[in-house]
Protein backbone atom coordinates (compact mmCIF):
# COMPACT_ATOMS: atom_id res chain seq x y z
CA UNK A 1 0.00 0.00 0.00
CA UNK A 2 1.25 3.39 -0.04
CA UNK A 3 0.05 6.98 1.29
CA UNK A 4 -0.99 9.92 -0.21
CA UNK A 5 0.32 12.51 1.62
CA UNK A 6 0.06 16.35 1.13
CA UNK A 7 2.48 19.23 2.53
CA UNK A 8 4.95 21.70 2.32
CA UNK A 9 8.40 21.16 3.40
CA UNK A 10 8.47 24.56 4.45
CA UNK A 11 6.40 24.04 7.75
CA UNK A 12 8.02 22.08 10.99
CA UNK A 13 5.42 19.32 11.07
CA UNK A 14 5.71 18.83 7.22
CA UNK A 15 9.40 18.07 7.51
CA UNK A 16 8.57 15.53 10.48
CA UNK A 17 6.25 13.94 8.59
CA UNK A 18 8.57 13.60 5.22
CA UNK A 19 11.92 12.44 7.83
CA UNK A 20 9.36 9.62 9.94
CA UNK A 21 8.25 8.37 6.18
CA UNK A 22 11.82 7.78 5.34
CA UNK A 23 13.06 6.72 8.73
CA UNK A 24 10.43 3.70 8.68
CA UNK A 25 10.49 2.94 5.06
CA UNK A 26 7.07 3.81 4.22
CA UNK A 27 6.42 3.83 0.26
CA UNK A 28 4.29 7.31 -0.31
CA UNK A 29 2.67 9.82 -3.02
CA UNK A 30 3.56 13.45 -2.42
CA UNK A 31 1.21 16.61 -3.06
CA UNK A 32 2.89 19.52 -2.67
CA UNK A 33 0.39 22.33 -0.87
CA UNK A 34 2.06 25.87 -1.03
CA UNK A 35 1.61 26.82 2.09
CA UNK A 36 2.83 30.55 1.51
CA UNK A 37 0.40 31.17 -1.46
CA UNK A 38 -2.23 29.03 0.75
CA UNK A 39 -2.63 26.50 -1.18
CA UNK A 40 -4.06 24.53 2.10
CA UNK A 41 -6.90 26.86 1.95
CA UNK A 42 -7.69 26.31 -1.74
CA UNK A 43 -11.11 24.60 -2.18
CA UNK A 44 -9.56 21.51 -3.78
CA UNK A 45 -7.12 20.96 -0.85
CA UNK A 46 -10.07 21.74 1.82
CA UNK A 47 -11.72 18.64 0.11
CA UNK A 48 -8.96 16.57 2.10
CA UNK A 49 -8.56 18.60 5.30
CA UNK A 50 -11.45 21.04 6.02
CA UNK A 51 -9.27 22.54 8.49
CA UNK A 52 -6.88 23.83 5.81
CA UNK A 53 -3.89 22.43 7.70
CA UNK A 54 -1.14 20.63 6.59
CA UNK A 55 0.62 17.84 6.51
CA UNK A 56 -2.35 15.96 5.64
CA UNK A 57 -2.35 11.83 4.16
CA UNK A 58 -4.74 9.42 2.78
CA UNK A 59 -5.35 5.86 2.51
CA UNK A 60 -8.51 5.83 -0.01
CA UNK A 61 -11.28 6.84 1.96
CA UNK A 62 -9.21 7.21 5.25
CA UNK A 63 -8.47 10.98 5.86
CA UNK A 64 -5.47 11.38 8.61
CA UNK A 65 -4.83 14.91 9.96
CA UNK A 66 -2.14 16.03 12.03
CA UNK A 67 1.61 14.94 11.91
CA UNK A 68 1.89 12.38 14.67
CA UNK A 69 -1.35 10.66 13.65
CA UNK A 70 0.25 10.22 10.20
CA UNK A 71 3.38 9.08 11.36
CA UNK A 72 1.26 6.06 14.05
CA UNK A 73 -0.82 4.97 11.01
CA UNK A 74 2.32 4.96 8.89
CA UNK A 75 3.85 3.01 11.41
CA UNK A 76 1.06 1.10 11.87
CA UNK A 77 0.04 0.14 7.89
CA UNK A 78 3.68 -0.91 7.52
CA UNK A 79 2.98 -3.73 10.18
CA UNK A 80 4.90 -1.82 13.07
CA UNK A 81 7.90 -0.20 13.18
CA UNK A 82 11.06 0.42 15.77
CA UNK A 83 9.94 3.93 15.47
CA UNK A 84 6.36 2.69 17.24
CA UNK A 85 6.60 -0.46 18.79
CA UNK A 86 3.49 -2.54 19.25
CA UNK A 87 4.44 -3.30 23.12
CA UNK A 88 2.12 -1.44 24.93
CA UNK A 89 4.31 0.13 27.05
CA UNK A 90 7.13 1.01 24.58
CA UNK A 91 4.53 2.50 22.68
CA UNK A 92 3.47 4.70 25.77
CA UNK A 93 6.77 5.91 26.14
CA UNK A 94 6.31 7.52 21.90
CA UNK A 95 3.07 8.55 22.72
CA UNK A 96 3.91 10.34 25.70
CA UNK A 97 7.24 12.35 23.69
CA UNK A 98 5.08 12.82 20.57
CA UNK A 99 2.10 13.89 22.98
CA UNK A 100 4.62 16.78 24.42
CA UNK A 101 6.02 17.56 21.23
CA UNK A 102 2.46 18.77 19.74
CA UNK A 103 1.61 20.56 23.13
CA UNK A 104 5.02 22.15 24.17
CA UNK A 105 8.30 22.40 21.17
CA UNK A 106 5.48 23.70 18.69
CA UNK A 107 3.85 25.98 20.78
CA UNK A 108 7.60 27.04 21.95
CA UNK A 109 8.48 27.09 18.02
CA UNK A 110 5.34 29.65 17.66
CA UNK A 111 5.85 32.06 20.06
CA UNK A 112 9.59 31.92 19.43
CA UNK A 113 10.57 31.92 16.09
CA UNK A 114 14.48 32.81 17.77
CA UNK A 115 14.56 29.02 18.29
CA UNK A 116 14.30 27.75 15.13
Amino acid sequence: MVLDVYLDPITINCRKVLAGLDLMGTKFNLHHVDYFTGGHKAPEYTKINPMATVPAATDGECVITESNAILQYAADMGGGSAAYPKDLKQRADVNKWLLWEASVVSKLLLTSPSCL
